[in-house]
């Protein structure tokens, strides 16, 4: 009976000592972010003024500000936008370096020039794609020495497809290392298989490699890291609005953390401190729900094997 004890609490401890090692991790969460949202949950349903001496409780009344907020919704739209475009264009940019990488030896010697991007700062990256920095240039080539029309880097539509491209620059290289690590798990007698077979590169990619690849957890892992990353991203949407005259709310390339930054920095808007704290909630809880729709759908898959 003593020897059945003592392999029990032997089980029991095995079991508990795993959570134990995360108790640090979640205090520090708790600490960390625990407050700040609390807060921010506190001041949405409040309305708070520098000029006040303390926050007036109204209730739902920011939220039902929110769903009546043309501008608002048109931050969730760009910034939806805005996730899909830059974490599908690395994925897709990463995954087509990291094949050329692993399937010939020439293009590894380029590996390290193509991982540069992701030292990179954000600011920076917004910067060297900005108008100033390489369009004009671009356009005076179209222009002079082609006669050919410019590019209106200053419409806001196109610049938000520039935008999405910088972004995506900067985190091809995450990509394109995660992928790369994850085709060295894959067994080298399944591809030497599918060349017996007379399977062609395409063939092979297609119904061996990218199935493959579909099926790790690591994947999806990043692509919802990434993605939660994206969603509040604000550094290069911030150097375009500036290029490109764009400081009103509600622009075109207005996520949801630049529309909080302009409602907070100009005048105009008041300080409408509460009601940029129901956004930032928002976004925090429209990026949890797309991160665990990923997150669920990578289980799904990798559960079917």
């Amino acid at each position: 009976m003593q020897r059945f004890t003592s392999l029990w609490d032997a089980e029991r401890l095995r079991n508990t000592l795993p959570y134990l090692f995360i108790i640090p991790a979640i205090l520090v969460l708790l600490l960390v972010e625990g407050y700040p949202i609390a807060y921010s949950l506190y001041l949405s349903v409040t309305e708070f003024n520098p000029t006040t001496p303390e926050p007036v409780y109204i209730g739902a009344a920011n939220y039902l500000k929110m769903i009546t907020d043309a501008s608002f919704w048109t931050s969730v739209r760009v910034t939806l936008l805005y996730v899909f475009g830059t974490v599908t264009l690395s994925f897709l940019l990463g995954l087509t370096f990291a094949m050329l990488i692993f399937r010939d030896k020439g293009f590894r010697r380029l590996q390290t020039i193509l991982i540069l991007p992701i030292a990179v700062s954000p600011i920076i990256a917004g910067i060297f794609f900005a108008p100033p920095a390489i369009w004009d240039d671009f356009n005076v080539v179209l222009k002079y020495d082609l006669g050919l029309p410019m590019v209106n880097v200053f419409d806001p539509n196109l610049a938000f497809t520039f935008i999405v491209v910088s972004d995506a620059w900067l985190w091809t290289p995450l990509f394109m290392l995660v992928i790369l690590s994850v085709l060295q798990t894959i067994p080298k007698g399944i591809f030497e298989a599918a060349e017996i077979h007379g399977a062609s590169a395409w063939q092979s990619f297609r119904q061996v490699t990218l199935p493959m690849l579909m099926r790790s957890p690591v994947i999806y892992i990043i692509v919802a890291i990434r993605s939660i990353d994206a969603f509040r991203s604000f550094e290069i949407p911030f150097t375009w609005a500036g290029w490109i005259g764009q400081e009103s709310i509600g622009t075109p390339i207005d996520t949801l953390s630049l529309m909080m930054y302009k409602m907070l920095s100009f005048p105009v808007y008041g300080s409408p401190y509460s009601y940029i704290a129901t956004i930032a909630l928002t976004l925090l809880l429209i990026s949890l729900v797309v991160t665990t729709i990923i997150l669920r759908v990578g289980r799904r898959t990798w559960e079917a094997r």
